[in-house]
């Protein structure tokens, strides 16, 4: 026979399934009406967003949580489980999140039992602005949380309403999904716990700055100041990563070795590869690569030896001459060169596909950064044949360099902005050459001397 508390969670999600459809439309109703009617009345830009809780987290709420349950109170406890709508208001900047929860207590300031208030406009919703805010979670971090209900003929359906900034939107995912599920392991290993104490005041400070700067660029808000503070913020949260993928590399370099190296330049790389390839550009992206970074990390410490040659199962299938010359090149050297090894040790080690694979996309990617050049578009109006021509000498005359000087700074941002500094040079010249009626094998030998010149520089 089933114990009695699994057939009262049975029929908890019952209930649930029966009414999960009015949850999402009250939600719907609360994000229409903090849209039209409360975030009209800001000066900063918020939003809102919600998310109906699934019934397999109901299930593991209602065990983990310890819930007294009975037969026959299934609607009864549904109705005190506050967070089975969870809403967030998310702003920019944790120095917003305050000016959210004021904006909230000016706008909702109607009541009738000095507990829950609400707006002349909408008086089926409430808000729980008795309590003091922000609250103090269990991690010691503080959080603005508040209880509301939405009125609903004569019933009361409670939700759960936060704000937060964008980082930590971010952290709470992290938190979430790797101490939340694993916390009597994270409590019980100070180091753990003192590293993710480390990075939130890293992330708070990452918060403060970008702040600075935003506040900054406000003064005078054309798009290209607006792109420039979002391009530093992607910027900054790169580097924190990086720096975490480096100190952790570096350890193992130290444990496994006996000796340290700076590879800063191509963890920073690394990073970069990712976060372009999946093209990460929000605060979720952040937080998706930062939890699959944690996942690799993990696994890498386990398994990775640095010692050890690095070996293909499989041959490799190259699309063209430039990407299967590359490869050829990160073959040779990765056994016979430590810092190629490292650098593509830790890209392995961070991919979830076969190393096979992983390289393949690695020398597409790495040819596609170089012919993302501007420049190139110059020539976009003459013969598609010499077009495909010259981009086909140049890519040529870049390998070349690459397979002679054997450097790992290539694959790294220094030698990127050498090869596109270098095609910012002969690329007009060339367009001027072509225009004045010279064909491209006429001028070829010079301008493949200047590219080749540069690039060396």
């Amino acid at each position: 026979m089933d114990l009695e508390i699994f057939e009262c969670i049975s029929e908890i999600l019952e209930e649930y399934e029966s009414k999960k459809d009015i949850y999402k439309l009250i939600a719907e109703e609360v994000k229409d009406f903090f849209e039209k009617s409360v975030f009209s009345e800001s000066k900063h830009e918020l939003s809102l967003i919600y998310r109906i809780k699934t019934a397999e987290s109901i299930r593991e709420k209602l065990i983990r949580n310890n819930y007294e349950m009975h037969k026959n109170q299934a609607e009864k406890l549904l109705s005190r489980m506050q967070d089975i709508i969870g809403l967030r208001i998310e702003c920019k900047f944790i120095e917003e999140e305050k000016y959210a929860y004021v904006l909230l207590k000016e706008l909702f300031n109607k009541t009738e039992d000095q507990v829950y208030y609400y707006m002349p406009s909408m008086p089926r919703i409430r808000l729980k602005l008795s309590e003091k805010q922000p609250q103090k979670q269990k991690n010691g971090f503080e959080i603005y949380k508040i209880d509301g209900y939405f009125t609903l003929g004569k019933e009361a359906v409670s939700f759960e309403l936060q704000i937060k900034a964008l980082v930590n939107s971010f952290w709470s995912e992290i938190e979430h999904r790797v101490v939340y599920k694993n916390r009597d392991y994270m409590l019980s290993d100070t180091f753990v716990t003192d590293l993710f104490t480390s990075i939130k005041e890293s992330l708070n400070t990452l918060d403060s700055q970008l702040y600075l700067l935003y506040k900054r660029f406000r003064q005078d808000s054309t798009l290209r100041d607006k792109a420039l503070v979002e391009k530093q913020r992607e910027r900054s949260v790169e580097i924190f990563i990086a720096n975490m993928v480096y100190e952790t590399f570096d350890r193992l370099i130290l444990a496994q070795l006996g000796f340290s190296v700076d590879f800063k330049d191509s963890c920073d790389a690394i990073i970069r590869y990712f976060m372009e390839r999946e093209h990460a550009s929000e605060m979720e992206d952040y937080g998706r690569m930062m939890m699959h970074i944690f996942n690799r990390l993990d696994q890498a410490e386990e398994k990775l030896q640095l010692a050890e040659q690095i070996t293909f199962k499989r041959k490799r299938n190259y699309p063209d001459k430039f990407t299967q010359q590359l490869g050829e090149l990160i073959e040779q050297m990765i056994n016979r060169n430590f810092r190629w090894h490292l650098y593509f040790a830790i890209l392995f080690a961070m991919e979830d596909k076969p190393k096979e694979q992983a390289l393949e996309d690695f020398v597409v990617f790495y040819k596609n950064a170089i012919l993302e050049n501007r420049m190139l578009l110059h020539l976009e109006k003459i013969d598609t044949k010499e077009e495909k021509k010259i981009f086909a000498d140049i890519l040529g005359k870049i390998i070349e360099v690459l397979q002679q000087k054997k450097e790992i700074e290539y694959l790294c941002a220094g030698g990127m902005k050498k090869i596109h500094k270098a095609l910012n040079y002969i690329l007009p010249a060339i367009r001027e050459n072509l225009i004045q009626g010279l064909s491209w094998e006429s001028c070829r030998a010079v301008h493949e001397q200047k590219l080749e010149e540069k690039v060396r520089s």
